[in-house]
């Protein structure tokens, strides 16, 4: 008895002991679900208030984004660059496997259901025959659509945060400004401001506008030889062989023209032996021209040889007799259209733009005055940076250390004349005609800035050059050589437009260094392959890190040739490997 009463009050004096260590763990399990709570609720009262503010920023300062301008498809977005063909192409019928799904099955309420039984008749038929007698047909390719907008940097700079970026590169020019204005007192005893490399690089420059009034002479000879073509064509129209033995003839002279024509260009260019800003004003206003000029002669010459004669968004001039017009001659658009679209900062060649009602001078003003002043930029930086890195290059001696040093002293110099580049020509240049030319879609690139893949990179980089290469080479490429292979189409873009870039700073520069040639058309494409399956964040950050590290090789691997040729001139040029070898190797070996 006595042990079971010392036992009764053993539990009765450990029992309080117990209920205060679960009152304890209730209270702080109560504390750590109040926390959570309240954490939770904060996080979802944040996330409320910032999507409102998403929603007001976009309703207020980021309104050109979401307006409409497509009045035949309400959901085409304002940045939106094509549309797609009509479906009453061959290529592509709601019956093909490249149409959706659920277009297939879906038909309008207005349709008739004759129509309907007859188009379900005819699915039945073609579900019926073997696979292998259906022939695969094509994805047709979208056409190219002007709207009336803006530019990307346009509508983002009417927001006073994105202004405030664009000041801090104002306070960044000033910086350089008076860098340069310190070296030039303190160190040579005199103010330059640049004016030097002005004076270095535009001399000749009457010499090229000499030959740039020529070449439009040329241009404007192309149209009235266009015109004669069509002429002769539609008299010929009762002789088939002599009809395509003309054709084929204005063929060939057509192509050896254009041939010429770039000769001349660039052969000009050593002969006058023209310095590098002069050269490639004379080199890049050329294939500007040659652009322009097969632009206009394939969209007008599939109209003649397809007999329609109607203007664009002209339903009312449309003939009715195949292959001329109504006064039996075949159309061939007026000499002010053409004339416009030399002029016009598009490649794409139309009858008809949009245009605005007024010239903002004040916007082209202050367009202008940004072109004067990345120039100037650009002049601080040959100076201060290229000159200096590279300057003495073939005299001084070189070893791995030096060289390193050297190639990453020009990276973010490189970053600057990368990005005031993309800003100076596709932004204030194009924008700036088109201001004084009243052209309406000023979307000359896209937000490439947020690229994760170089695919889209290319795509939004230069819309005008993109967009040309598109409807004029990738198209007819991809329709009538390939035959619907895409990659193989690609791929011939990429080597054309290397090419060409390698064209414009070889002969710029007077060197031959394919090293543009490698950079664009063997690792770009790699990386465009290589890219397409990568994460957002990590795929943006690889391409600002291969965009910085590519253009300060670039840059610094030119500027390294060219000086090693100005340095050496003791090489002698025997052999046409001579030519061949890179003067960096042959002046230090």
């Amino acid at each position: 008895v006595v042990a079971m009463a010392d036992e009764s009050s053993a539990r009765r004096e450990s029992c309080p002991e117990q209920l205060h260590f679960v009152r304890d763990k209730l209270q702080k399990f109560q504390s750590k679900m109040l926390t959570e709570f309240d954490q939770r609720i904060s996080c979802m009262i944040e996330d409320v208030l910032q999507d409102m503010r998403q929603q007001e920023l976009r309703a207020h300062e980021f309104r050109h984004f979401d307006k409409h301008k497509d009045s035949a498809n309400n959901a085409t977005s304002t940045w939106h660059n094509r549309k797609p063909k009509a479906t009453t192409n061959p290529d592509v019928t709601p019956d093909s496997p490249n149409w959706p799904a659920d277009v297939q099955n879906k038909t309008t309420p207005a349709q008739p259901k004759q129509q309907q039984k007859q188009q379900q008749h005819q699915q039945q038929q073609q579900s019926d025959q073997p696979k292998q007698l259906k022939v695969k047909q094509r994805r047709q390719l979208p056409d190219k659509v002007f709207v009336a907008r803006e530019s990307y940097l346009t509508a983002l700079l009417q927001v006073e945060h994105m202004r405030t970026i664009y000041h801090i590169f104002y306070i960044i020019l000033v910086m350089f400004l008076l860098n340069v204005v310190c070296y030039d007192y303190f160190v040579e005893g005199r103010i330059n401001l640049g004016l030097g490399t002005f004076r270095g690089g535009l001399r000749r420059l009457h010499w090229v506008m000499g030959v740039w009034l020529l070449e439009h002479v040329f241009v404007l000879a192309l149209y009235f030889a266009f015109q004669g073509w069509a002429l002769v064509r539609a008299k010929l129209q009762a002789h088939a062989s002599l009809q395509r033995f003309w054709s084929h003839s204005c063929l060939i002279m057509y192509i050896s023209a254009q041939l010429v024509f770039g000769y001349v260009s660039t052969s000009l260019c050593l002969k006058f032996r023209l310095p590098f800003v002069s050269a490639c004003v004379l080199l890049l206003e050329s294939t500007r021209l040659l652009m322009k000029m097969h632009a206009f002669v394939r969209f007008n010459a599939e109209r003649v040889l397809k007999g329609k004669q109607k203007l664009d968004d002209d339903p009312a001039t449309e003939s009715e007799q195949p292959g001329t017009a109504n006064s039996g001659r075949p159309y061939v658009p007026p000499l002010q259209c053409y004339v416009y679209f030399l002029f016009a900062p598009t490649l794409i060649y139309r009858d008809s733009y949009p245009r605005t009602a007024h010239i903002r001078w004040k916007f082209a003003l202050s367009r202008l005055l940004e072109i004067v002043a990345v120039a100037f930029l650009y002049a601080f930086i040959h100076e201060r940076h290229i000159h200096e890195h590279f300057g003495q290059f073939g005299k001084e001696a070189l070893g791995a250390s030096q060289l390193i040093v050297k190639l990453f002293g020009m990276m973010l110099p490189s970053a600057v004349i990368f990005l005031c580049g993309f800003y100076m020509i596709l932004h204030s240049w194009l924008n700036f005609t088109s201001e004084l030319l009243r052209f309406g879609d000023r979307m000359f690139y896209k937000d490439w800035w947020t690229s994760h893949t170089y695919d889209s990179y290319y795509r939004n980089w230069n819309v005008v050059v993109h967009d040309w290469l598109y409807e004029y080479v990738y198209r007819d490429v991809y329709t009538h050589i390939f035959k619907g292979s895409k990659v193989a189409a690609s791929l011939l873009v990429f080597m054309i437009s290397a090419l060409v870039h390698e064209q414009v700073l070889g002969f710029a520069l007077q060197v031959f260094f394919p090293v543009m040639f490698v950079l664009f058309g063997v690792v770009g494409v790699a990386l465009v392959f290589l890219m397409r399956s990568a994460p957002k964040t990590l795929g943006n950050i690889f391409l600002w890190f291969s965009l910085i590290l590519g253009n300060g090789m670039l840059i610094s691997l030119y500027a390294m040739e060219y000086y090693a040729k100005k340095n050496c001139g003791h090489l002698r040029y025997e052999s046409w490997s001579d030519h061949l070898t890179p003067t960096i190797w042959r002046c230090y070996h």
